[in-house]
């Protein structure tokens, strides 16, 4: 018995690890969701912490971050250039930390949509001064800003006028400056089509990449030159000297970023750590409806199937027919069919009574589980015919001894049922969406759902771990009746 224990104890933590993986991926990134680490790396490696500081900086733009790595003069003075970064004017410098086409979310994000909130009381005002749409503040993006693109031009509307003045509130850590020595390398990228063999050998020196290539000093080194400083150039910076002539040699980017992760390293890392979770209930808290309709949903489905199902089985255990044998037998068939099966048929019949996107939709096809009324006749059965025959003689009617005797005697089964009523309407989804489209009527799973198809998998991650919290804790809380309703009904 010990080695069958220890084997089962065994068994019991092995289920642990999976769950520990999804817990633990949420509070990862792009950078190292996929390294099937239970722990995440960041948490204790400097290096990692810097690399995922890196590509959140620059959105996981490759060509950025090989820029940053490559600028890193030697003695750079740090504090002199963000004391010289701090007072550049915004439109020479482009927004860190933005958000990469693949994600959700992002620090400038945040930080752009809790400015609004400071200078617009409500999200209406602040669709009328951007005439755009948005059902909430964590839904206005921040305006595309390509400054390091030559011909562009912004549109120069109230969104971009509150961007310029919003930048001006963001530290040094969000301010990626427009060297020419980077523009002049995206030049050069298009000009060769990413072939760093085609760039004229006088330009390449002896760079092994794109990243490592300087702006010569004269025009006359190569016609690149001259043609860059003709049509590479944007509009900002036309006919005005280059950043780093301003501030008086190459900027050290490289450094900046290494020095501040090492100052704010604490900060850092717990924001990377909760940034998942926090926009997940962010989400969650948006789409408000999605829990008052799971509440409901799940409540009603408990009521009813406590309604139906013990009526249904009390019925069958004091009044046998000759073809209670058989109706159980149909019962138990019902449980040989997956769910799915009947899923077109009852969305049809749901149609044709005009109940689709409704509560009833979402409870009536559940209100009757074969499974159920099969338990709680064997339990009925079970129960003392004496004390049914007491209240008998004492006048009780039939009613009454179903309410006074049979139920009270069967709390245990109830909570049982009760436990995977909630289970079955708590994690519902394919059926929740199919009779419900409406948005208004959505479960929480049918948004994690829609969640998981625009989101990375540690977002994801983070909202199934948050989603499955309340199935954890009503097993953690409710162990007993469990143990009871399974056990109490093969007592008897």
């Amino acid at each position: 018995m010990a080695i069958v224990y220890l084997l089962l104890t065994i068994g019991a933590l092995t289920t642990l690890y999976p769950f520990g993986m999804m817990l633990m991926t949420g509070f990862k990134g792009p950078t190292d969701q996929n390294d099937n680490k239970l722990i995440p790396a960041f948490w204790g490696d400097q290096k990692e912490l810097l690399t995922k500081y890196i590509d959140d900086k620059y959105s996981g733009d490759a060509s950025w971050m090989a820029h940053a790595a490559a600028s890193n003069p030697e003695g750079a003075d740090v504090e002199t250039y963000e004391k010289w970064l701090s007072e550049l004017p915004p439109t020479v410098w482009i927004a860190a930390f933005r958000m990469p086409g693949n994600h959700v979310t992002s620090r400038l994000n945040v930080r752009w949509q809790d400015w609004l909130k400071t200078k617009y009381p409500t999200v209406q005002e602040v669709n009328e001064a951007f005439n755009e749409i948005n059902g909430a503040y964590q839904q206005v993006t921040p305006p595309p800003e390509r400054l390091d693109q030559p011909g562009w031009k912004p549109k120069g509307d109230q969104k971009w006028r509150d961007w310029m003045e919003f930048k001006e509130t963001l530290p040094v850590e969000y301010r990626v400056p427009l060297t020419h020595r980077r523009l002049f390398q995206e030049f050069l990228r298009v000009k060769t089509k990413n072939q760093l063999g085609d760039v004229p050998p006088v330009l390449v020196g002896e760079a092994k990449a794109f990243e490592e290539i300087v702006l010569p000093a004269s025009a006359s080194v190569d016609p690149l030159v001259a043609d860059f400083e003709a049509t590479g150039i944007p509009e900002v910076l036309k006919g005005k000297p280059s950043l780093e002539s301003r501030f008086g040699g190459e900027l050290p980017l490289a450094a900046q970023n290494e020095a501040f992760v090492s100052a704010n390293a604490a900060t850092i890392r717990h924001e990377f750590t909760w940034r998942n979770y926090r926009y997940v209930i962010d989400y969650i808290l948006l789409n408000g409806r999605a829990v008052v309709n799971t509440v409901v949903f799940c409540l009603l489905v408990i009521l009813v199937q406590l309604t139906v199902n013990p009526l249904a089985a009390y019925a069958l255990s004091r009044f046998p027919m000759k073809a209670t044998g058989k109706i159980l037998l149909f019962l138990l068939a019902t449980m040989a069919f997956p769910a799915e099966v009947a899923m077109i048929p009852s969305f049809l019949l749901l149609k044709d009574l005009n109940l689709l996107n409704t509560f009833a939709a979402l409870v009536l096809p559940t209100a009757a589980s074969g499974y159920m009324i099969f338990l709680l006749k064997g339990f009925f059965d079970s129960l003392p015919q004496e004390v049914f025959e007491s209240g008998q003689i004492d006048g009780a009617p039939e009613w009454k001894m179903m309410l006074k005797i049979a139920f009270p005697l069967s709390r245990p089964v109830f909570g049982y049922m009760a436990l995977l009523a909630f289970m079955g309407a708590y994690g519902a989804f394919i059926y929740a969406f199919l009779v419900a489209q409406n948005r208004e009527m959505w479960t929480l799973m049918v948004f994690i759902y829609q969640l998981q198809l625009i989101a990375p998998k540690a977002v994801v991650m983070a909202a199934v771990t948050i989603a499955a919290l309340p199935t954890l804790l009503v097993f953690l809380f409710a162990q007993r009746v469990i143990m009871r309703g399974i056990v109490l009904p093969g007592e008897r």
